[in-house]
């Protein structure tokens, strides 16, 4: 198959993503594009006379946004063609072709008008059409710019622009809508998609060089799939994520969150009105403060990176959505002064939207990391057609039946909206909790862990885990504050390592839960303590990972110690691995709690494990055991890094 631009791999750059040309090119392309979209809805309301008091603003609201959804179950041709053609030309001609369209939008109103009551809105059948074909385009090319690394802050980054660039629209189109005639609005939103197709042809992704002939084996593309190679064709997307069950447990998060979030959307013009006593530019200025909100999820998403992982990120952004429209409800149903409502409603807007950007970014960078970037835009478009269904679905109980006064319903609806987030939140919790390997208690440990290893103590690993997924091993480092036995489970988080610890932590509060979840170990420090040695031993012969520093207590850097025998008794007694790690980017403090309160920048290493065969064949003698001690402890030392600043011990610790 010859390789076109949306198949060919890309070197990922090296540069940060604000150094990176082309995908700020990219976000600001997506910016603007995403202004343009919703300029001219405020407008569009003024000619259907949205104020006047018989006028059913919630029904005229939702037809809007069901007819641009619409074309979107087209999403499945237009995330193919994204596969098969070039990505920035199909967002360059879907910018050009929705200028197009919103310079004659006024004329194409006027003519559309006498079809009945969705008449005035069929227009937007042409600009959703084409935000279809921009959509997963933009979503496929992203990865090809941008290193694996970076998805989730770009993803936060782009989402959080484009619903602030819908926000904006909404605020600027409600001045432009009190003030002028629509066609100013029309004429400016033509503008924004032309600005936006300038942007993109100044992207130049990098591309490698395509190969001159076709594999004889390799099937043709097909609009339709034949049986013998259905991942080639339109329906490829479906035969993906059909087989892939993360996949699909992704498209239902996505589902349902573009189910709901149309709903909160059609009802804030009734609320506006009807609880605040607003204008048009006070409904826009709700839709502002989700903008807000947006703003700030992206700050907080980009500031978490990859701290968070992407499903824990879902699940309690489900719970935050579902606690911040509960916040909204309330102030249809307080008996307070309007002004009063209006800042409880402001703050559940806001806190809404920043919750639900961290669920967008997190399921758009899941999907593009477990999807190929041949079939990308394929899912992509099953994404787009999965949540246009679920817009469709929500904006058509409201617009399509012909209620009458749905806008006294808007509180229940709300309502409605919090319980189902909440209910999703908890599916989400079961069934990540129900995976994990070993248990809910203890899944749920390592998480709160691994979060607070990235992101608090900015963790990273430095090459790959050597430690084995199953059997006995032994995993030993050096040891300089507190907080490393956290890095190391961190590191490692496939499995629990259960470490040897001062007996005196084992009675904490709150210490002593998680010591017993990991089965950790207690060690006597006055004396030798042949019970801790003994069920080490037995960790090992049950197969658990056992985890030992090998200089035994906290060691100022620059001081020397002899290094404990204890794991190479071990090793030499059970026949269990060791495998050697070095620990390096922490601040020393001898203080127990301020070494896991302070920041550090750590860096775990994990080298091979450590080759004890010449010593298994001697008697266990304690020159033997030294001497198997000193090869382990050289191993640890070796995998130190030379380049890096040795961090200064605290002299106040």
């Amino acid at each position: 198959m010859p390789m076109t631009t949306a198949d060919r791999t890309t070197p990922h750059p090296p540069t940060g993503l604000l150094r990176n040309r082309n995908f700020v090119l990219l976000w600001s392309a997506y910016g603007i594009s995403a202004l343009g979209d919703h300029l001219s809805e405020m407008a569009l309301l003024k000619t259907q006379n949205a104020l006047s008091p018989g006028v059913d603003v919630t029904t005229l609201t939702a037809r809007i946004t069901f007819m641009f959804f619409l074309p979107f179950l087209l999403a499945p041709l237009t995330g193919a063609l994204a596969d098969r053609v070039s990505r920035r030309g199909l967002m360059v001609t879907a910018d050009l072709v929705r200028g197009a369209a919103m310079i004659t939008m006024a004329a194409m109103i006027a003519w559309t008008s006498p079809w009945g009551s969705w008449g005035p809105f069929a227009p937007l059948l042409v600009v959703g059409l084409f935000a279809a074909v921009f959509s997963p385009a933009r979503s496929a090319l992203l990865p090809t710019l941008i290193r694996p690394d970076q998805l989730v802050r770009a993803n936060a980054m782009l989402s959080g622009l484009g619903i602030i660039a819908t926000m904006a629209a909404a605020k600027v189109g409600g001045v432009l809508a009190d003030r002028y005639d629509p066609v100013i609005a029309f004429r400016l939103d033509a503008g924004t998609f032309l600005a936006s197709a300038v942007l993109l042809l100044l992207l130049w992704p990098p591309r490698v060089e395509t190969p001159k002939r076709r594999n004889a084996e390799t099937p043709k593309f097909r609009l339709f799939p034949i049986s013998a190679f259905p991942h080639f064709g339109l329906l490829g997307g479906f035969h993906y994520a059909r087989s892939h069950r993360h996949v699909m447990e992704l498209l239902g998060v996505a589902a349902l969150v573009w189910f709901c979030g149309p709903l909160v959307n059609s009802v804030i013009p009734a609320v506006v009105r009807d609880v605040y006593h607003g204008t048009y530019s006070a409904m826009s200025n709700y839709r502002a403060f989700l903008g807000l909100g947006f703003v700030l999820g992206a700050i907080l998403m980009t500031l978490l990176g990859d701290a968070l992982r992407g499903g824990i990120a879902i699940t309690w952004g489900l719970f935050g959505i579902s606690a911040s429209i509960a916040i909204f409800a309330s102030s249809v149903f307080l008996p307070l002064h309007p002004d009063k409502l209006a800042v409880i409603g402001a703050v559940g807007v806001i806190l809404a939207g920043m919750f639900a950007v961290g669920v967008m970014a997190s399921f758009s960078s899941l999907l593009q990391r477990t999807v190929s970037d041949r079939f990308r835009g394929r899912v992509f478009g099953v994404q787009d057609l999965c949540c246009t269904i679920a817009i469709l679905t929500a904006t058509g109980l409201l617009g399509v039946p012909g209620w009458t006064r749905v806008d006294r319903w808007v509180g229940f609806i709300l309502v409605g909206v919090a319980v189902l987030m909440f209910a999703a939140g908890l599916v989400t919790l079961s069934i990540r909790l129900r995976r994990g390997v070993h248990g809910k208690s203890l899944t749920f440990a390592e998480n709160l862990n691994e979060f607070l290893a990235k992101f608090w103590w900015r963790l990273k690993r430095v090459g790959p885990s050597t430690v084995p997924r199953i059997g006995p091993v032994l995993v030993t480092a050096n040891h300089t504050c507190s907080a490393d036995p956290l890095f190391l489970s961190a590191a490692a988080s496939y499995r629990p390592i259960s470490f040897l610890v001062a007996a005196e932590y084992s009675t904490w509060p709150v210490v002593k839960f998680f010591l017993r979840l990991v089965e950790c170990i207690p060690v006597k420090r006055d004396n030798r303590d042949s019970g801790a040695t003994k069920q080490a031993i037995r960790h090992l012969r049950d197969g658990k990972a056992v985890g030992i520093f090998i200089e035994g207590g906290i060691v100022r850097p620059g001081e020397v110690h002899r290094p404990k025998d204890g794991v190479a008794m071990l090793a030499l007694r059970t026949g269990a691995p060791v495998i050697p790690a070095y620990i390096s980017g922490v601040k020393y403090h001898k203080n127990v709690v301020l070494g896991l309160l302070i920041r550090h920048r750590a860096r775990v290493r994990f080298g091979p494990p450590v080759d004890l065969t010449e010593f298994q064949l001697e008697d266990r003698n304690r020159e033997v055991i030294r001497a198997a001690t000193a090869k382990i402890y050289a191993a640890v030392k070796a995998l130190a890094p030379t380049s890096e600043p040795v961090e200064e011990p605290n002299e106040r610790a």
